[in-house]
This record gives C-alpha cells, sequence and structure tokens, in this order.
C-alpha cells in the first residue's frame, strides 16, 4: 500500500494523523528527555559526575539535530513511512544497549544512536507530515500534535522512575526499549502522506525557480537562519530546566517519586499550552506567538532555585511547563510559514538540528556549574540570559519581516 494511495476521509484522516505523530514522536523525545529520571540512580551506581553523565544528553541531543536534517530530506524526497520504521526499530534498539552501559563511552555512543537515528527519525518527519495534511487550523494541529509529544516526554520520564524504584536503573532501560516497538511499530504503518503532495512539491520547486518574493517576503534560506538562531538560544534555556529539574527537587529534599512529577506537571502543562498557543498563531502568526512564549520562559526559568517544598515545585512547573511548551510549537509552525513545501522537512530539520545542540548545551552546562559550584543559581542565570538573547532574535527578525513586507508592497504598487 503506497503513502498516497485513496484513503478514506482525507480530513478524518489528516486529524487521525496527528493522534499518531503525537504517540510515535511522544515515546521518541519522552525516552531522550528520561535521562532526568535516570541521572542520579546512574551517578550513585557508576560513581559518574552529574556534569559527565548529563554530557549524553548533549551528545543525544545533538545527534538527534544532525540526524534530523538527513532524515528531514528523506522524508522530502521519497516517503515518511520507512523512514519512521527505522527511527523505531533505532529507537528501542538503543533503550535496549543503554541497559547494558558500564562505562561512559557506552553511554555516550548509545544516546547518539537513540538521538541520531532513532528519536530524529519521527520528530522532524512527522511535524512536516502533519504539517502537510493541513490547510486551515495548521497552527492548531501542530499544536496538538506537539501537545501530544509533551505528554510523552512527560509521561516515559515519570513512567521511568517508577520503573526505577521498582526494578532499577538497567531494568527499566530494557522494558522501554521492548514497550517502543511493540507498540510504535504497528502503528508506523498507518503513516500516511496526504493525497496530492508530490505534485505540490514539484509546483513548489518549479516555483521557487521563478520568484519565491510573492509568497515569502524573506528569503526561506534566511529566515532557516534566523529561526535557527533563536531555537539555539531557546533551547539552552529550555534544556537547563528539563534536564535537571528532578534533581533540583531532589536536592531540596523531596523524595524520587514526587520529584519526577515535577517533569510530569511540566509537560501536561505543556499539553495546554501547546493547542493555546498553537491556535494563537493561527490569529497572531508564528513568530509573535514565539515571542510570547519565550519571554514566558525567560521570566520563569531562574525561580526553580527558589523553590523549596513540594509544592512550590508542582506550581512553578505547571505555570513554566504552559509558556516552555509554546515555544516549540510556534518555532515549528514559524518554519511553515517562513518556507515552501519542498523545503519543509529539511528546513525543520535545519532548526531543530540548532534547537536540539541548544537542549544539549542547557543540560550539560548546568551539570557542568554544579560540579564545580554545587549550586544550580549559576546555570539557570546562564539559562535566562540565553533567553534574553533568543527574545532579541526573534524581534529582530520579526522587525525585518515587517519591513520587507512593506518594501515588497510598495514594489508591487509601482
Amino acid at each position: 500500500m503506497g503513502d498516497n494511495d485513496s484513503l478514506p476521509s482525507e480530513s478524518r484522516y489528516a486529524w487521525f494523523m496527528v493522534v499518531v505523530a503525537s504517540v510515535i514522536m511522544g515515546m521518541g523525545a519522552g525516552a531522550l528527555i528520561s535521562i532526568s529520571t535516570f541521572l542520579k540512580p546512574i551517578v550513585t551506581d557508576l560513581g559518574w559526575l552529574r556534569g559527565e553523565t548529563s554530557f549524553a544528553y548533549m551528545a543525544g541531543a545533538i545527534a538527534m539535530g544532525i540526524g534530523g536534517i538527513g532524515m528531514g530530506y528523506l522524508s522530502d524526497r521519497f516517503s515518511t513511512r520507512p523512514v519512521v520504521i527505522i527511527g523505531i526499530l533505532c529507537l528501542g534498539g538503543s533503550l535496549l544497549l543503554l541497559a547494558t552501559s558500564s562505562a561512559l563511552w557506552q553511554f555516550y555512543l548509545y544516546y547518539c544512536i537513540l538521538g541520531g537515528f532513532g528519536a530524529s527519525a519521527l520528530d522532524a518527519p512527522l511535524m512536516a507530515n502533519v504539517g502537510h495534511w493541513f490547510h486551515r487550523n495548521k497552527g492548531l494541529a501542530l499544536g496538538l500534535t506537539t501537545a501530544g509529544r509533551a505528554l510523552g516526554q512527560g509521561f516515559v520520564p515519570f513512567a521511568s522512575g517508577l520503573l526505577i524504584s521498582a526494578s532499577g536503573w538497567r531494568d527499566s532501560y530494557n522494558t522501554l526499549g521492548v514497550i517502543c516497538v511493540i507498540v510504535l511499530l504497528p502503528m508506523a504503518f498507518f503513516v500516511r502522506n496526504p493525497p496530492g503532495l508530490a505534485a505540490a512539491k514539484v509546483a513548489s520547486r518549479q516555483a521557487s525557480v521563478s520568484d519565491h518574493r510573492a509568497a515569502y517576503p524573506v528569503s526561506p534560506k534566511i529566515a532557516v537562519a534566523w529561526l535557527s538562531g533563536a531555537g539555539l538560544f531557546c533551547c539552552i534555556c529550555m534544556g537547563t530546566a528539563m534536564v535537571h529539574a528532578v534533581a533540583i527537587a531532589q536536592d531540596a529534599g523531596i523524595g524520587a517519586e514526587e520529584a519526577a512529577g515535577v517533569i510530569l506537571l511540566i509537560y501536561v502543562s505543556g499539553f495546554f499550552g501547546r493547542i493555546f498557543f498553537g491556535k494563537l498563531s493561527d490569529h497572531i502568526g508564528g513568530i509573535r506567538a514565539y515571542w510570547l512564549a519565550s519571554f514566558g520562559q525567560t521570566i520563569l526559568i531562574f525561580w526553580f532555585t527558589q523553590m523549596q517544598s513540594l509544592a512550590g515545585f508542582y506550581a512553578h512547573a505547571v505555570i513554566f511547563g504552559f509558556f516552555m511548551a509554546g515555544v516549540m510549537t510556534s518555532l515549528i509552525i514559524c518554519v511553515g510559514e517562513l518556507t515552501p513545501v519542498h523545503m519543509r522537512g529539511m528546513s525543520t530539520g535545519i532548526v531543530m538540528l540548532l534547537a536540539w545542540l541548544g537542549m544539549g548545551v542547557g543540560g550539560y552546562q548546568a551539570g557542568l556549574f554544579f560540579d564545580l559550584g554545587g549550586s544550580y543559581v549559576i546555570p539557570y542565570v546562564n539559562a535566562a540570559a540565553a533567553g534574553v538573547v533568543n527574545l532579541i532574535i526573534v524581534g529582530s527578525l520579526y522587525y525585518y519581516f515587517r519591513q520587507k513586507s512593506v518594501i515588497l508592497q510598495q514594489s508591487d504598487a509601482t
């Protein structure tokens, strides 16, 4: 059965694709970020430092970004389904390998496989695929997709915490690996490209050869460069909280299972934040929605260091998660608004490369500065500073976009 086979109902299947993509992407992204709950048990068991252990997340995140470009290109060039199948097999295999880790180099290598060949094949290709299915309510559809992904990012680390408490970190990795293959592989065969996508890509390539200015006042290549820079710094801010939220709660004297609830609440709240900012993007545009979400994330990040009680951590996680989730949803929508259809998969991959690099840098710098100073204050100040840089970049992009649009309108009028 080909990807472009006649579908029973395009509109219903489009929303079904949102569900399929959400579950698959949620498991992939959740497996990568689950190091937040594996961090302290592994450090305790193997005697590694937090900085060198959390470097595995940085390596996996960078590998995911690099792999996302290639996987995005393959999905643009061929089809999404086979790319996703390969990703699921690599994801499950890498989790099984992580259970055997006894040296840092092994831990790093297996995380690179998880990110570079597993999660990367699920993220950018499926996100681009969902975007192709919608013309109206595209922001809402992508918001729902990333919301489902956010639930996975919260649920997988939370479930991992329960598994670790019951059977240890090695058996937990084994269990996650088996679940990935059993649950996700059958779902991959429901992944399809929308009817007419191939013809739309041909028309898009032909239009790009002639003149893209009417639809894209800012050159798509320039837009991708701006968005990549914004994604880098927004995710340095974000990655700091994602990798160390559980550890910082445990350092405040909160138990392991309760601390895992911090990351769960961030992503549960993020479910609603992604829907909200996705719909907001439909009304005010992706760039403005992205700036608003980034502003909220930036002003909230440092206050994790000031929490002392479980109630305080949970309340702050809910507020932070709402804005944090809107950042990534709006960023992906910006890529769709500023790039033509035949470039969208690869463009998403490029932007996500810098975003995942930022996630890795954020997680690593927090562990490094904690090891050096014994406190999370400096790492979270660094995260807030990165958030300010992100706001400057996206604000400048919006101003540049408005100026180019005005110039183009004046040129057309004359």
